[in-house]
């Protein structure tokens, strides 16, 4: 994802993302209508606001784009207790433009921008002159300006006093829960992957980049692995996991093992994600990767020593290849 600095226009807006659509089309001339909110993970309710969003978009014959913070507003606002992040920045841009925004803001969130009231929040964070606006779609439980004072109601009467369309978008609910960023973290790290993906509408994936490891699972197992380090979302419990691993464009079936390598007996060890690509060849180091979580496979173990590790890998990849076979003839079926 390529990012833009955009000082000409203000100091708030630290990033914009340009898409190939935008070069051609109204967005050039900065007519928009504005999702507005946080959207880490786009899970299903955010997804509800993009819709919305696209909606809103295509009565005004104007382009849809998704405004968002950078960092969290609650790690401004409580840095002693920063929230756990779904995605990374990167990811979430990537995720709002799937899900049909056409255009990303991203706006830099400070502590000076967290103490406008209200009504100078919103003049500052849509008045700047760069982009001409249409309409606003938010959650209708979006809070902002000094201590959270501002609301959909005032927002409302700031939209009707310039003519803009405006839509509050209810909380989804899925059986009885809404749908937000901390109940599918607490269903990932319960282990209950099949909540967490129907929350999210998609198989729950971490992002993170290839360091290197301790060298046990290529030197002594036969089975080289990429340690993955991310710096948002949670490991599922520990375990071994059939996952699919994106990288560079591509989608590989693998096998992930979340946990301490409790066979080698490493002193200082600690919980990580390892994954191995079944059939690839070549070097990840410093590579960006996508785990998705697919299904749970068992418990890690320790194991008499590495010769026994080594035969139970070798049965676990069987169970992923035969995994992935049959998730290929159901989706063809």
């Amino acid at each position: 994802m390529q990012y833009r600095e955009r000082r000409n226009l203000s100091d708030i807006f630290k990033y914009t993302t340009i898409g190939g659509k935008d070069a051609d089309s109204g967005a050039a001339k900065g007519r928009l209508a504005l999702g507005i909110g946080v959207f880490d993970g786009v899970h299903l309710g955010h997804r509800v606001i993009v819709d919305e969003l696209c909606r809103i978009a295509r009565a005004a014959g104007v382009i849809p784009a998704a405004m968002t913070f950078h960092p969290h507003p609650r790690a401004v606002l409580r840095p002693e207790e920063p929230p756990i992040l779904l995605v990374p920045l990167s990811e979430r841009i990537r995720l709002l433009r799937a899900a049909g925004a056409e255009r990303v803001l991203v706006v830099d969130f400070t502590p000076e921008f967290a103490c406008l009231e209200p009504e100078e929040f919103l003049n500052r964070l849509l008045g700047c002159g760069g982009f001409a606006l249409a309409g606003i779609c938010v959650g209708e439980h979006w809070r902002f300006g000094r201590c959270g004072r501002g609301n959909r109601t005032l927002l409302k009467e700031y939209a009707l006093r310039r003519g803009l369309s405006f839509s509050a978008c209810p909380e989804l609910l899925l059986d009885g829960e809404v749908v937000s960023s901390s109940a599918i973290r607490r269903a990932v790290a319960s282990g209950r992957l099949e909540h967490a993906a129907r929350l999210l509408g998609r198989p729950y994936r971490l992002v993170g980049r290839v360091e290197y490891g301790y060298g046990a699972a290529s030197g002594r197992l036969d089975c080289p692995t990429a340690n993955v380090s991310f710096s948002a979302g949670v490991l599922p419990p520990d375990g071994v996991y059939a996952v699919a691993a994106w990288c560079g464009g591509k989608c590989y079936p693998a096998a992930a093992n979340v946990g301490f390598g409790p066979t080698f007996g490493w002193a200082q060890a600690k919980r990580r994600l390892e994954v191995h690509l079944l059939d690839f060849s070549g070097d990840l180091y410093g590579s960006e990767i996508g785990v998705e979580f697919l299904s749970y496979l068992r418990e890690e173990r320790t194991f008499p020593d590495p010769e026994a590790l080594k035969a139970q890998i070798g049965c676990d990849l069987i169970r992923i290849r035969d995994f992935f076979a049959k998730h290929i003839e159901q989706r063809g079926a």
